[in-house]
């Protein structure tokens, strides 16, 4: 009878271990890979800072080391074309732009191996003025000294055509100016401009418009309806800043998307990898906010993580996503 008992015990106890390993088994028989090559912005830039933030989490969740590779975007997604990169963070109108492979661009030919998993933050560009001034539309820069970006060649894309259709030159403008951001707002400040953009970047103004706006009154200038409404499908279409995010907007303001940002996978990356990707990133969002405020945008605004930005998603993520209710398409 002795001997029955623990023949019954030992089968179950051989149950319940195999049914414990079994998940593990089926895990190591396709195993995630242990580095994957991640094409992020500048050093020192936003976007290189949120790539920073989010490897030690896949490092500590998945067990890969996320090998950095930090460019301007236009050289990363060529990159990721060629299929040199498996994962990077990129900028809604770009990927578009690589995606469709737009020549004005820059690419040759399409990128269509983009997949995206989740969105970050919205990235707007606006036209900020001195409130002594006077100046409170765009129109209102007609004749006047202005920041125009700090790339002709790219700013031209962004905003030179809108510009233009709301009666302010930008391509043959003497009184242009083209300087990076910090020195555009110094240019504000000082009076050697009358007008320059500016970004912002999820939840807070740039750091040298943040800087402006503690030491001088500033106003956002408003675009004509009408140039808003030709420009909808724009690759860098509308976008709106909410009121509450900046102290000087008197309601929304209405502006341009300079890129919503968007962690992307090559389409050929193993589903159930990029879902592993997908949920620790979501996992650990609140730790992230708590590091960088960048990371704050997705969670005051969640239903950014599964934006529409006109790429497919990876099914991985997608599954992600339905899986906690937030894909509603």
């Amino acid at each position: 009878m002795r001997i029955k008992k623990v023949i019954v015990l030992f089968a179950a106890i051989c149950m319940v271990l195999t049914v414990g390993i079994m998940p593990l088994v089926a895990s190591a028989a396709k195993p995630f890979p242990k580095m994957i090559a991640v094409g992020t912005g500048p050093v020192g830039g936003g976007f290189n800072m949120l790539t920073v933030g989010i490897s030690k989490y896949w490092k500590k969740d998945l067990g890969i080391t996320v090998n950095m590779v930090p460019a301007v975007l236009k050289h990363n997604l060529v990159r990721f074309g060629e299929g040199r990169l498996d994962v990077m963070l990129s900028a809604s109108g770009w990927y578009n732009g690589g995606y469709e492979g737009r020549k004005e661009m820059g690419f040759e030919k399409p990128v269509r191996s983009l997949r995206a998993m989740f969105h970050i933050y919205s990235n707007p560009y606006y036209f900020i003025a001195l409130k002594k001034s006077g100046l409170r539309t765009i129109a209102d820069m007609k004749g006047k000294r202005y920041g125009g970006g700090p790339n002709k060649a790219v700013w031209g894309i962004l905003v030179g055509h809108k510009l233009e259709a709301n009666g302010v030159k930008y391509f043959d403008n003497r009184k242009m100016s083209i300087a990076n951001f910090r020195d555009m707002c110094q240019m504000l400040g000082d009076g050697t401009v009358d007008a320059c953009v500016t970004m912002f970047e999820g939840l807070v103004p740039q750091p040298p418009a943040h800087k402006l706006m503690q030491e001088k009154e500033l106003v956002a200038l408003e675009w004509d309806p009408a140039v808003l409404e030709q420009f909808k499908n724009d690759t860098f279409g509308p976008a709106v800043i909410k009121k509450e995010l900046l102290s000087f907007l008197e309601r929304d303001h209405h502006c341009w998307e300079g890129g919503m940002a968007v962690f992307i996978a090559r389409d050929n990356i193993d589903e159930d990898f990029v879902y592993a990707l997908t949920k620790s990133f979501h996992k650990n969002l609140n730790k992230l906010a708590a590091e960088n405020p960048y990371w704050k945008y997705p969670v005051k605004y969640p239903e950014v993580l599964p934006f529409d930005g006109g790429i497919p998603y990876h099914p991985g993520a997608i599954r992600y996503w339905k899986e906690v209710g937030r894909w509603t398409r």
